[in-house]
Formats: C-alpha cells, sequence, structure tokens
C-alpha cells in the first residue's frame, strides 16, 4: 500500500494532517501501466507491466478516433483507463504510474469523466499521476475531464519526467460543477521535467474557497479550463504566442515546447477551443475537427 503519509509522496494541496486524518475514512489504491520495445532495436511496442487496483482499471485497447501524434501508428501501445467504482469520493487516495519505456509509444485514453464527490464526511480527496518517458520514447496521454462536483475537496497532481529527447502530448480539462451546480473546491498541479530540468509547471486553485478562482485573472464565468503541453525535440512549433480568442493561448515555453491554455463556459465549450488551438498548430498534433466555429 503506497504511503501517502510521507512528505515526498503528498500533495502540495493536501496536508500531512489532513491525509493522517483521513486514511481510514477512504480508499486507497494503486494501478500502474509499463511498455517497451516489442524487440530491441525494432519496432513495435508491447505492455511489460498493468497493475490494477479497483477503482484505477487500465486495460489494453485499440486505436479510435484521432490519436495526437500517433494516429493510428500499429507500432503504438494503447490503454484505456477505467473506473471500477464512483469517484474519488472524499477521503480516497489514489495512485496511477506510467513508465514508458527507451524507444516505446504509449496512449492513455479514459473511458469516462472522473466525477470528483464529497463522501460522507466532507474530508479530501487525493489523486496523484507519475510518468517517466525514457530516451525517444513518447507519451500522448488523453484524459476525460475531472468534475469538480459541489462539496468535494480535491487535489489532482500530474508529475511527468521526460528524457531529453522524448516526446509528450498532455491534456487537461478541469470542470467546475456539474450542469446547474455549484463547484466544489479542486487544485489541479501539472508538473513536467526534461532531463531532471523543471520544464512545464502550473497550478489551479479553484472553487469558492480559492480566492479569485471567479475573477478574469482565473476562470472568470467560465466553468471549464483546461490545458495541453506538447513536447517535442524536434520542434516544428509555435515559436511566438498566438492569442485564438479572448479565451484561447498559445504559449510557447522554448523551441521545443508549447502550452495551450483556454477557459470555456461549459466541459463542451472548453474542448471546442482546445481543439481549435489544436488545428492551429496543425498535423500531427492537431487535425480539424468536426466543428467549424469556436464557441463565444
Amino acid at each position: 500500500m503506497f504511503d501517502y503519509s510521507h512528505p515526498e509522496n503528498r500533495s502540495p494541496g493536501t496536508s500531512s494532517a489532513e491525509v493522517k486524518a483521513n486514511g481510514p475514512s477512504g480508499m486507497t489504491c494503486r494501478a500502474s501501466v509499463a511498455t517497451e520495445l516489442s524487440e530491441p532495436g525494432q519496432p513495435g511496442t508491447r505492455v511489460s507491466g498493468l497493475r490494477a487496483q479497483a477503482p484505477l482499471v487500465p486495460r489494453p485497447t485499440g486505436a479510435s478516433g484521432h490519436e495526437p501524434y500517433i494516429d493510428r501508428d500499429p507500432n503504438a501501445a494503447r490503454i484505456a483507463l477505467t473506473s471500477g467504482a464512483a469517484g474519488p469520493l472524499g477521503g480516497d487516495h489514489y495512485r496511477f504510474d506510467v513508465s514508458v519505456g527507451d524507444g516505446s509509444s504509449l496512449l492513455i485514453r479514459e473511458v469516462s469523466a472522473t466525477l470528483v464527490l464529497p463522501g460522507v464526511h466532507g474530508h479530501p480527496s487525493l489523486l496523484e499521476s507519475h510518468a517517466h518517458v525514457g530516451e525517444a520514447a513518447t507519451l500522448v496521454w488523453v484524459p476525460e475531464p475531472v468534475i469538480a462536483a459541489n462539496g468535494c475537496r480535491h487535489t489532482h497532481t500530474v508529475d511527468i519526467d521526460l528524457a531529453a529527447d522524448a516526446r509528450l502530448f498532455y491534456r487537461e480539462e478541469l470542470v467546475l460543477g456539474r450542469h446547474g451546480e455549484d463547484p466544489g473546491d479542486l487544485s489541479s498541479a501539472l508538473t513536467v521535467r526534461r532531463g531532471g530540468a523543471p520544464l512545464s509547471i502550473q497550478r489551479f486553485d479553484l472553487g469558492p474557497n480559492s480566492l479569485g478562482f471567479d475573477s478574469p485573472a482565473v476562470a472568470g464565468r467560465g466553468q471549464g479550463v483546461g490545458s495541453i503541453v506538447i513536447v517535442d525535440p524536434e520542434g516544428g512549433l509555435p515559436a511566438e504566442t498566438v492569442v485564438i480568442d479572448p479565451q484561447t493561448a498559445i504559449l510557447p515555453v522554448d523551441d521545443t515546447c508549447v502550452q495551450i491554455t483556454a477557459v470555456g463556459a461549459d466541459a463542451l465549450a472548453l474542448r471546442k477551443r482546445l481543439d481549435a488551438a489544436l488545428t492551429h498548430i496543425g498535423e500531427p498534433w492537431g487535425r480539424e475537427p468536426v466543428w467549424s466555429a469556436v464557441p463565444r
């Protein structure tokens, strides 16, 4: 069982006292996936490790829909992360570990959105994801939205370590409450390192107990806040800031990394904005979406 009370393993948004006090009230689970080349020096990726502990259930799957960068590549491995139960609920602590071996390619999708619920005791919940992407490896991670239901207190952290020549596509969509519902509290932190050095770090503190979350500086009147981080050692990404519209921007980090940030009135509007920005970047990361207009 993973020790969430240890300082090195604890999310920055959850205090030691909260974790220790609330551990017995919720569920602790850990799941992992690992890939490697099918044969050394040969194309093709195989899943070399797969561990499931309900409610986190990763399953091998086939190609489906648009897949940034690796679109329909038969040499890539694909995993669908499913949920075996509702949650996380208040007091739950989840951890998901990903290891993409040297030269291999992995696509991770989710079957459904993550609905974070408060539970009966009002305790905080925690979902930690850690990924290591090896030399000349590619990780494409396309989660479904994280929905902060009214009354929840959730910390969501994603920590990704890249080798110097690794590729990454990571999308994050945060939704403030269900339809017609006031949001719960959601703290989301994304850290991407390359060669051990920080490359892209961002954090959103959203919800009624986060000062200024509904101001124009953060979400404003939007219900959805999202971002995409693309890392490609070969470059070819936008070199200057591009403002797609007043609520969507493409921000270059360096010659090999860009971050897209968007705010939407709801989950669908947010996804349309992110897709419109990917269309601007073009292949192999984005393609023309089924809709042509960006919501206002």
